[in-house]
């Protein structure tokens, strides 16, 4: 039941649902906050599946369950996944936090002693315990300023060879405009859009960020993405290009002047391909994370100065993905379940269809048997006024005999045809001569 602040429910009914579709699946059955809804789990002491326990479970690993431990509790209510609803959150635990403590302001220097003010919004890293997010807040302090440490990460200076092997073998010009739309395969991270003169200055913001999230319990991958929460999570970095007019070259001029006479004698002639423009890095970089996330450097601050602003974005970041692979994975055990079903129903019609087959061929055969019978009896009556002789008599108990053999309720073995296959089709059953050779 759906009121002001959000869904009424049973906590009991809210803890088997989580076990039985995800705390992803119970969010989006709900329209709940999928952040709001993790808290008062932990609030209300109910329980849910840790990360993997979804994937373990769609291989048939084995998985155990928690127990809805005893309350005092009986309902629970989640908060719906409304704008109103988060900003009506942020204010109210920002006032309580401006009478308990005051409001939570970090200073960040950057190299040009441009100061910025970043808070840590109340709203923000809500999927965290109170502990991570305090650890998280103390990272974010550190990292006021970039320290001028001379040994840069160990997985920074294995990269750099991809960066040098790739640009060697790259033939855009250097002037070109450079964007990734132009590749149908993405060029690895930092090549390409990034000029050779940015990377030592790109090498040292990364380094402060993985060292803080080593820090945190994450770890930098070989490809310069991280690990954060057990999630894989990605970082665009491009710089900016300025576009001016393009000066003919004189390799370029002699190549129109060739033209323009081949012009005038051939109508094959090829115009040569000069660019109008042509983008010159101008050092500024930006930051993306997922889609929407931007930092960029401007007049007043540059990116040096948003570290922080940037390490919380990571760990949000996080989340989403989070969300996103359980998604996944709760789409992939739903397909998986389906063409279990589907195969399961196949094979049930398909068992079904033979065990008819089977039943009808039976019957045919019980017919026979039923003529043959009645066939004999006829010849009984017929010849009862009269001695019967020793042939008829005899046929008599043949003929008995192949009844017998017909009727799939007796089965009985011939002394020559041995068994009738009774369930067999009677294409299969027809009985042949054998041909001079067996």
């Amino acid at each position: 039941m759906a009121g002001e602040q959000g869904v009424k429910l049973l906590r009991k009914k809210l803890y088997d649902e989580i076990w039985e579709i995800s705390v992803t699946g119970v969010a989006k059955k709900y329209n709940a906050s999928y952040a709001g809804l993790l808290k008062m789990c932990k609030e209300s002491d109910i329980p849910f599946p840790p990360s993997g326990y979804w994937t373990k479970l769609t291989y048939g690993k084995p998985v155990t369950k928690t127990p809805l431990p005893d309350s005092l509790i009986e309902y629970v209510t989640i908060p719906l996944n409304s704008s109103e609803m988060r900003y009506k959150e942020y204010f109210n635990k920002t006032d309580r936090d401006l009478k308990n403590k005051g409001t939570k302001e970090l200073i960040v220097e950057s190299e040009n002693a441009v100061e910025n003010k970043i808070s840590l919004p109340s709203v923000s890293l809500l999927f965290l315990s109170d502990d991570e997010r305090e650890k998280v807040s103390q990272a974010v302090l550190s990292l006021n300023s970039l320290t001028e440490d001379s040994k840069i990460h160990k997985k920074i200076l294995a990269y750099r060879s991809v960066i040098k092997e790739w640009n060697k073998n790259n033939k855009k010009p250097k002037e070109a405009k450079r964007s990734y739309s132009v590749y149908y395969d993405r060029p690895p991270f930092l090549t390409y859009v990034i000029s050779e003169e940015q990377l030592p200055r790109i090498f040292k913001i990364l380094d402060a960020l993985y060292r803080q999230i080593e820090s945190l319990g994450g770890s930098v991958n070989d490809d310069l993405s991280v690990q954060i929460r057990n999630e894989r999570v990605t970082l665009e970095v491009i710089e900016y290009q300025d576009e001016i007019k393009h000066e003919i070259t004189k390799q370029e001029a002699q190549a129109i002047i060739k033209y323009e006479d081949e012009k005038k004698k051939y109508k094959w002639a090829s115009e040569p391909n000069i660019r109008k423009y042509d983008y010159i890095f101008n050092g500024r970089l930006r930051f993306r994370i997922g889609k929407d996330n931007l930092f960029r450097d401007k007049d007043n601050s540059i990116i040096e100065s948003k570290l922080g602003a940037i390490l919380i974005e990571l760990y949000e970041e996080s989340e989403i993905v989070c969300i996103n692979r359980e998604a996944r994975e709760a789409a992939a055990i739903k397909r998986e379940e389906e063409t279990r079903l589907r195969e399961e129903q196949h094979i049930r019609y398909n068992e079904e269809i033979k065990n008819v087959t089977e039943l009808e061929n039976e019957a045919l055969d019980y017919e026979k048997a039923y003529r043959i019978r009645a066939y004999i009896k006829a010849v009984e009556i017929i010849n009862s006024q009269v001695d019967i002789s020793e042939d008829l008599a005899a046929w008599i108990e043949w003929a008995k005999e192949k009844a017998d053999w017909y009727d799939p309720i007796i089965a009985r073995e011939d002394d020559i045809l041995g068994y009738r296959q009774h369930r067999n089709n009677n294409d299969y059953k027809i009985i042949k001569k054998y041909g001079y050779y067996w």
